[in-house]
């Protein structure tokens, strides 16, 4: 529908013209009239407190709290998300995964009840199980399948008295603070092969120290297992240290692993 852009009381939001405004009204997120004056929107709740921040269908403060996919928490200093929930990435005894929290101290989560497999892609928490082992994100019986590079085939007698070979994409998030701490490098990966793999804009973490320094270009991560070598994808930016790939599933940039590693580490 035609309208003038200086005429007084329309409103356009997502194709839809809307009539006799008052003045000051201006489109909200999801494209409904309101007047910022007047209150806040949060996903068509309204809100009478003007200038407020959303969190879900709620408003939140975010000096004192922290929202975590819509959900409202208490903030501390080193309080992150976990899905839905927030926890101190200082506890030891509290562990995401697949955007679930567990804590170890129940019935041992994650520390022995529990295993959680990843992918590229995904992260998936199972029950533990003797004889069982990680192949990308799927848990298998080591006695029936046999694993490389995150690829599962029918095992073959001749090789029941090989080493039993696990392939997975590391979780960040679930390394230990004494692996987490250790000197790390994150980067772009440029192109993979049997034997090796290339990154480029590499970025050496010390997290104790919170630095990060540049590293040349190509950075090569010698890789001379490829059976337990996870599946890399050209592109895409990975943590690594001199034997193991890890990803970040809990967060959405690097910035964001960044900021989780050196919270985690430093004392300051």
């Amino acid at each position: 529908m035609p309208y003038g852009l200086a005429q007084r009381g329309v409103l356009c939001c997502n194709n839809t013209l809307y009539k006799n405004r008052a003045d000051g009204e201006r489109c909200s997120e999801n494209n409904i009239p309101y007047n910022p004056a007047e209150g806040t929107i949060c996903r068509s709740q309204f809100h009478g407190s003007p200038g407020q921040h959303c969190c879900g269908t709620d408003v939140y403060q975010p000096h004192t709290e922290i929202c975590c996919n819509g959900h409202r928490h208490p903030k501390g200093r080193n309080t992150q998300c976990c899905g839905v929930q927030a926890y101190s990435i200082k506890d030891p005894k509290l562990k995401c995964c697949a955007g679930t929290l567990y804590s170890l101290t129940s019935l041992g989560r994650l520390g022995h009840e529990d295993v959680c497999c990843s992918s590229g892609d995904k992260e998936v928490l199972y029950s533990a199980k003797a004889g069982f082992r990680c192949c990308g994100h799927f848990y298998y019986n080591t006695s029936l399948w046999s694993c490389c590079a995150e690829k599962l085939s029918p095992a073959h007698q001749q090789h029941q008295h090989k080493e039993i070979k696990e392939s997975r994409l590391r979780s960040l998030n679930n390394l230990s603070e004494k692996d987490l701490c250790k000197e790390l490098q994150i980067g772009i990966v440029e192109s993979v092969s049997v034997h090796s793999i290339v990154f480029h804009s590499v970025l050496k973490i010390c997290g104790r120290s919170a630095t990060v320094k540049p590293l040349s270009s190509p950075h090569i991560l010698e890789t001379p297992d490829r059976c337990t070598s996870p599946k890399l994808i050209p592109g895409k930016t990975y943590v690594f240290n001199q034997v193991h790939v890890f990803t970040d599933f809990n967060h959405d940039s690097i910035l964001q692993s960044l900021h989780f590693i050196i919270a985690k580490c430093s004392h300051f």
